[in-house]
């Protein structure tokens, strides 16, 4: 008959007492609780290994956040610098831009103010105020031509001071110029309207009025030729002494060319001068009856 195996639960010899059966228990109650805690700190081990992996990714991704920004940072810094220097250059360049359109401005003031001089010289004497030479020429020309259609009459002077030469050599120019511009203000104070004076240089001058015969020319002539020589003047306290000869052509006739007209004045000027001066020789053309 074969032995009954030690590991046999029905051989009685194979069970536990009381105590030993308890303390099986109680051994395989702690394994349990062991292998319980042990399965739940792996649990833990793993969830913190998940929680590490998330702080990792996170840690990872806010570095790379981190990098971005600085990053962006630097490229904002960068732009900025840069705008900042356009910014410079643009403020450069305006101001540039100002200085040079307040010289631009300042030129076509200047060209402004040199044409309007030039045609103010091309239109007036500088010294005496009236006329100049091209401007009176042009009166006499305008007036000529229309004498019967818009003036009955047309008269012309050329008037030159008496021993102007003499004054300037013994008074010096500045005394000269001082009685040319005198004698200006004389001419201004005889001629009415539609009678126009002009300096043809040096000393002497043209007048051209409008609408006068004969007697009203030659009266015309006489008032200024006795104003000029009644003129009481002073340099540097001494006296000056003026006087004019005077050539006058009145016609009722049209005269287209003017020049032809100046000219006759001009001879009748230099009569009055060989005749002894300070005097008027007129001429008269046309009808004056």
């Amino acid at each position: 008959m074969t032995a009954p195996s030690r590991d046999d639960p029905m051989d009685p010899s194979n069970r536990p007492r009381d105590g030993q059966e308890m303390d099986g228990l109680a051994d395989f109650s702690l394994f349990e609780q062991e292998k319980a805690i042990m399965q739940r700190s792996e649990q833990m081990l793993e969830a913190l290994d998940a929680v590490a992996d998330g702080v990792k990714v996170l840690a990872k991704a806010y570095s790379e956040s981190y990098r971005a920004q600085r990053r962006m940072m630097r490229m904002s810094d960068r732009m900025q610098a840069d705008l900042q220097s356009a910014n410079h250059q643009l403020r450069e360049q305006a101001e540039h831009l100002a200085q040079l359109n307040n010289a631009l401005s300042e030129e076509v003031r200047e060209r402004e103010r040199l044409t309007a001089e030039l045609e103010r010289l091309a239109l007036e004497d500088a010294l005496t105020g009236l006329f100049s030479r091209r401007r009176v020429i042009d009166c006499v020309e305008g007036m000529a031509d229309s004498v019967g259609d818009e003036s009955h009459s047309l008269a012309v002077m050329m008037l030159d001071l008496d021993d102007f030469k003499t004054l300037n050599d013994t008074h010096g120019h500045a005394a000269g110029d001082f009685a040319l511009e005198n004698f200006a203000e004389i001419l201004r104070g005889e001629l009415g309207a539609e009678q126009y004076a002009g300096r043809m240089g040096g000393e002497e001058f043209l007048v051209v009025a409008a609408d006068l015969d004969r007697e009203a020319a030659v009266d015309l002539a006489e008032r200024i030729r006795t104003a000029v020589e009644n003129a009481s003047l002073h340099w540097k306290d001494e006296p000056l002494s003026l006087a004019v000869s005077i050539g006058l052509v009145v016609t009722t006739n049209p005269w287209p060319d003017a020049g032809e007209l100046v000219a006759l004045a001009d001879d009748l000027l230099y009569r009055a001068k060989n005749e002894g001066r300070n005097r008027v020789i007129v001429q008269t053309h046309g009808d004056h009856g």
